[in-house]
């Protein structure tokens, strides 16, 4: 019972807190635009906008500043990706979330480097859709069911949540030392590259072990291999 009350406690918190998570849906079509608004108005969330074309998207972002976007790869192709690119180069604090029903392999891969917040495929539910708003409201990213499968047949492998909470705890020199480890460098040639003292890189060594709850730093390559592309 108890473990039930606590896996309760953070949804009925965002449902709390749902008016004030201000939400633009920028949907290629009218007619979805239209009802996903409505349903996550009657939901209780604060749908401050809604658009079909790109230049409205970016408009009502500057004047609404919504702290979350649905963002359908479709509205404009390739170029809805420009609009997460000029909002992050103006600091604009907006977290986007992609949608998709056409996905290659292409905007995939470029959707997860563009720092959206959530991934969600055409075949999710709205409750992977609720789920998603939770997640990126507090500050996580989020991968539906849908997008995970897509990913899967793709042969694209992504990080465990338990995983990316790992790497989190990695500063960036960490993080350039444990790359440069999955690269093959020695201790030696990481001290060279970084101008730093052999006996600084033994030492970020142990950190980065000690941080990542490894037993020895002879698993950092293994490691530092198999999240590669993270890092």
């Amino acid at each position: 019972m108890n473990q039930s009350a606590t896996g309760q406690e953070p949804t009925k918190n965002f449902a709390l807190r749902r008016r004030d998570f201000s939400i633009l849906v920028a949907q290629s079509e009218v007619f979805t635009c239209e009802v996903l608004s409505q349903l996550l108005k009657e939901q209780g969330y604060n749908v401050v906008g809604r658009a079909v074309e790109m230049e409205d998207t970016l408009q009502q972002i500057r004047v609404k500043r919504p702290q979350c976007v649905i963002l359908e790869s479709e509205i404009s192709g390739q170029r809805s990706f420009d609009i997460v690119q000029e909002m992050r180069a103006s600091n604009y604090q907006t977290k986007f979330i992609l949608y998709t029903s056409k996905p290659d392999f292409r905007m995939v891969a470029k959707a997860m480097q563009m720092g959206f917040f959530g991934f969600l495929y055409a075949s999710d539910g709205l409750d992977e859709l609720y789920r998603c708003f939770q997640t990126v409201s507090n500050g996580g990213c989020y991968y539906s069911n849908g997008f995970m499968s897509l990913l899967k047949n793709f042969g694209v492998e992504v990080l465990s949540d338990a995983t990316r909470e790992e790497l989190s705890r990695l500063s960036e020199r960490e993080k350039e030392v444990l790359r440069m480890i999955a690269n093959g460098a020695t201790a030696t040639e990481i001290a060279d590259q970084l101008g730093i003292s052999y006996r600084t890189t033994v030492n970020h060594k142990a950190h980065i072990a000690k941080k990542l709850q490894l037993d020895s730093c002879r698993q950092l390559p293994r490691y530092g291999i198999s999240v590669k592309s993270y890092l």
